[in-house]
């Protein structure tokens, strides 16, 4: 599995939310306590959480014509990005890479939250339960080697391969796409020195509210984000109400030091 990724193509996905319940299933995740709320999105869970990871996302995008409105839907998960910030700022190395893949250690994470906070993508997330860190991890212990998402989509909009054949396969998928949609885009090629998800757009990335060109965070501040939260988990004496209170301590310090920046 050492140079597989995943290809997104969001121009044939319908929806069907395979893929969450395939990886709950293969995962034994619990299943989502959601809620209506208000906002432009038909989307339950809101988000990725502790207990889902894969999402689906439907984007309102085009009432002009209110019989016909115009839907865009954006499947998300980690992006197992080359250069992770969540590894770089974890500060007791629970967050490691294996085959390309990042992986969380249970055994070393304290629950911090320091991942959770660095993540642009917002994917890792603490369990309330067992208060550590959580997320896909491509099932990397599966026996098919192929993903349970993937296995389970039933419309090829999500497939897994070598990278070098899902990013040949993207840019040939492109040409056609842009036939009916002049302003799709592939992302991941190059963000964070590549994604192991690479995502196939209808339109512009910031219309899915994905980052254009994303910055790894540097070794120095790195190293000064693994300290704030190592201190205040160590603090927190691994109460769950009391390392809450260190999550946002510490968040507000390291941004305090960003704006210094």
């Amino acid at each position: 599995m050492s140079d597989k990724a995943f290809l997104v193509d969001t121009t044939k996905c319908s929806g069907c939310r395979s893929c969450q319940v395939a990886c709950k299933q293969w995962n034994n995740l619990p299943a989502e306590k959601t809620e209506f709320f208000a906002g432009p999105e038909l989307t339950n869970p809101k988000e990725l959480s502790a207990i889902t990871w894969n999402h689906v996302k439907f984007f309102d995008v085009d009432r002009s014509n209110p019989d016909r409105p115009i839907w865009t839907i954006m499947h998300k998960k980690c992006y197992h990005c080359e250069v992770a910030n969540c590894l770089r700022v974890c500060p007791e190395k629970a967050i490691y890479k294996k085959d390309g893949w990042t992986l969380i250690d249970q055994e070393k994470c304290i629950g911090c939250g320091a991942c959770v906070n660095e993540c642009i993508y917002l994917v890792p997330q603490v369990s309330d339960v067992d208060h550590k860190s959580h997320k896909c991890h491509a099932c990397v212990m599966n026996p098919r080697e192929i993903p349970a998402c993937a296995f389970a989509c039933p419309t090829g909009a999500l497939t897994y391969d070598y990278r070098l054949n899902i990013v040949k396969k993207a840019e040939k998928r492109l040409e056609e796409v842009k036939k009916n949609f002049p302003n799709a885009s592939i992302y991941g090629r190059e963000q964070f020195e590549g994604l192991k998800v690479i995502t196939i757009l209808r339109d512009r990335p910031e219309k899915y509210g994905l980052a254009l060109d994303p910055k790894p965070i540097d070794l120095v501040k790195a190293e000064s984000i693994r300290e704030t939260y190592k201190m205040l988990a160590f603090f927190s004496l691994g109460l769950p109400s009391l390392k809450r209170l260190a999550y946002r301590m510490a968040k507000s310090a390291v941004e305090k030091d960003q704006r210094r920046a």
